[in-house]
This record gives structure tokens, C-alpha cells and sequence, in this order.
């Protein structure tokens, strides 16, 4: 079954998945306690078969391989496997990543977990082992210009944003809070993804938080 598969695109042209197609995101973080800066390396594996079809992998540098499934309903995570696990592991239900129609106004929703709240006197520090909350997506523009930091422009370009909430005793003073998990993303015709940023600001108290951009280097 897969050796039509090889070399062919399993995606689309807002979420290209070419097999052996690379991208590098240089990462930053603006955080209430300094975190280095990284890279990520995005790289598409050869497809696999999932519930008897094939469907694209893609591996975060991580750790960490992506299954995912593109059709007419759009791009969604199928299944996740680590660098030491032997398979797999479903997903319960399919975890959107762009939802069609790809036009203004579409919204869908995923469950997720913090990527920068830590506790600050407590361990485990990270909230993401504990917490997670339902964030809903929406595509805000389907003609975005994005301007990189090396001054190369591209477009058209969807920006999705997506919005969650998590009530967490931050402080004695403020007690319980809802604190906002924000995150934009920008999808480039031909491209994928090119652009990213969470915001997960919490007041000054028991939790840390801060922000994490991400864009294309290469």
C-alpha cells in the first residue's frame, strides 16, 4: 500500500506533507524566569498505515512523531508515538490541526495543555503533566502577509487563532484566576506553517508564564 506513497504529498496546500520535506523554527521565549532560545527541525517521515490507510508522519526533533490524516474535511492528528515507543498511540478522537472549509469564521475545537505555566515553588514545576483545557480555534484571515525576521515575505498566509482558559490559584491576593492560553498560527499556501506564537501570561504569585514565538529559519 505505501509504495505509491513515497515522495507524494499526503497533505494540502495550506499543510504540505512531502515525504523527506524539512523545516527549522528558531524559538524564542519573552518569560518571567530567562529560558534559552532553540530550534526546532520539523521532518517528514515516510507514511505509515493507520486504520488501513496511509497517513503522513511527521517528527518533531522533540522527541516526538505526528500521524496525521489530510482530506477534504481538513488536517488532523490521528495518533502520537515517541522516539522510544514500538507503536503508536491513537488518538481518542482526531485532534484538528486546520479545519475546512479554509475561510474565514471556521472554528473547531481541541483539548490542550499549558506549554509555559510552571509552578514556582512546587514540583513538578510544569503544569502541562496536570492541567489541560478546551481551547477553541477559529480562522481570523485567509490573506495574512507574515514578514519574517529575515525580511522575506509570504502569502497568502491563514491566521488561526485559538483560545482556552484555566482557573488556577495564582496568588493570595487574587486567589483563583482564569488565566488565558492564547496561540496564532500562520499557514502559508504552498509552505504550511510558518509562524507561531502562545501566550500564557499569568500574575505574579505561585505560577510563572510568558511567551513563546516561533518562525520559520529554513
Amino acid at each position: 500500500m505505501l509504495s505509491g506513497c513515497s515522495g507524494r504529498d499526503l497533505g494540502n496546500e495550506w499543510f504540505p506533507l512531502r515525504v523527506g520535506a524539512e523545516q527549522t523554527l528558531a524559538v524564542i521565549y519573552r518569560m518571567d524566569e530567562p529560558r534559552e532560545a532553540e530550534e526546532w527541525l520539523m521532518r517528514v517521515d515516510e507514511p505509515a498505515v493507520f486504520e488501513e490507510q496511509p497517513v503522513a508522519v511527521r517528527h518533531h526533533s522533540a522527541g516526538v512523531s505526528y500521524y496525521l490524516k489530510a482530506d477534504d474535511q481538513g488536517v488532523r492528528r490521528v495518533a502520537i508515538r515517541t522516539d522510544i515507543d514500538s507503536e503508536p498511540t491513537p488518538d481518542a478522537e482526531p485532534v484538528w490541526v486546520l479545519k475546512a472549509p479554509y475561510q474565514v469564521g471556521t472554528e473547531w475545537t481541541t483539548v490542550t495543555v499549558p506549554y509555559l505555566l510552571q509552578r514556582r515553588n512546587e514540583h513538578p514545576r510544569d503544569l502541562k503533566h496536570t492541567h489541560k483545557a478546551q481551547m477553541t480555534w477559529r480562522i481570523e484571515a485567509v490573506d495574512d502577509v507574515v514578514t519574517l525576521a529575515d525580511g522575506s515575505e509570504h502569502r497568502p498566509c491563514l491566521r488561526v487563532v485559538g483560545q482556552a482558559r484555566l482557573n488556577l490559584y495564582t496568588d493570595p491576593v487574587n486567589g483563583f484566576t482564569d488565566v488565558p492560553l492564547i496561540s496564532r498560527e500562520w499557514y502559508c499556501r504552498g509552505q504550511g506553517l510558518v509562524k507561531f506564537e502562545r501566550e500564557e501570561k499569568v500574575p505574579q504569585g505561585f505560577m510563572t508564564g510568558g511567551v513563546l514565538q516561533a518562525e520559520l529559519l529554513r
